[in-house]
């Protein structure tokens, strides 16, 4: 199982707590959808005032009415982001995008969530959905940008760290190291050897002599 595979399958087991009672199956679809709606706006108004944690109360709420809706999910999503609960953010959003593949605003959520815990690459996907689906959105290019930047800054401190951290065997090619005639101090094979092939396997683990080690140290 991949690193992506791994991060979805935590995010999707974590059980929300804010969850409320399913209430859509006890009421009319006009019911559900007046009720849902009126705590949505409730829980905009809570959002807007910064009463962020009172907003996830009234969409939980909300949702109890509507459970598929994307605005509701998508909205509490923003919620979560506010108060650094990535984890719920994104499962919201996700849930969001099930529930309307088409609604930007869902990718957008789960792409910032996504980015505030550091994974570019999962972010840079959801900015290119938005920017697929609002070509015009100049934040959402912006984010994407950011993205992009972040990704092959990461990727050049990998390629940095991996050549670190690689063991000199890696790069040191005995056979391309040039001896001069000149040369008199101690040599592997006690003389200088006319093939390369042969010198090179001197410098192979556990094949230098003993005396070549030794006088080299002297």
């Amino acid at each position: 199982m991949g690193e992506d595979e791994d991060f979805d399958k935590l995010i999707d087991g974590i059980k929300n707590v804010d969850d409320e009672p399913d209430l859509s199956a006890c009421e009319s679809a006009e019911d559900a959808e007046a009720n849902g709606l009126a705590l949505k706006d409730k829980g905009n108004a809570a959002l807007m005032a910064g009463h962020y944690n009172e907003a996830i109360h009234l969409y939980s709420m909300g949702l109890s009415h509507l459970p598929n809706n994307a605005i509701i999910l998508s909205n509490r999503a923003l919620a979560y982001i506010k108060v650094e609960n990535y984890g719920l953010a994104i499962q919201d959003a996700t849930h969001a995008i099930e529930a309307d593949p088409s609604y930007p605003k869902g990718y957008y959520r789960r792409g910032s969530a996504e980015f505030a815990l550091g994974r570019a690459k999962a972010a840079r996907k959801d900015f290119r959905a938005v920017c697929k689906l609002r070509p015009k959105d100049r934040d959402a290019r912006g984010k994407l940008q950011e993205c992009e930047k972040a990704v092959k800054e990461a990727a050049f401190a990998a390629a940095i760290l991996s050549d670190e951290t690689a063991p000199l065997s890696d790069s040191f090619k005995a056979e391309t190291v040039a001896v001069e005639k000149s040369y008199d101090g101690p040599h592997p094979a006690g003389e200088l050897l006319n093939d390369s092939d042969k010198e090179a396997a001197l410098f192979e683990p556990g094949k230098l002599p003993r005396e070549f080690v030794l006088a080299a140290m002297e």
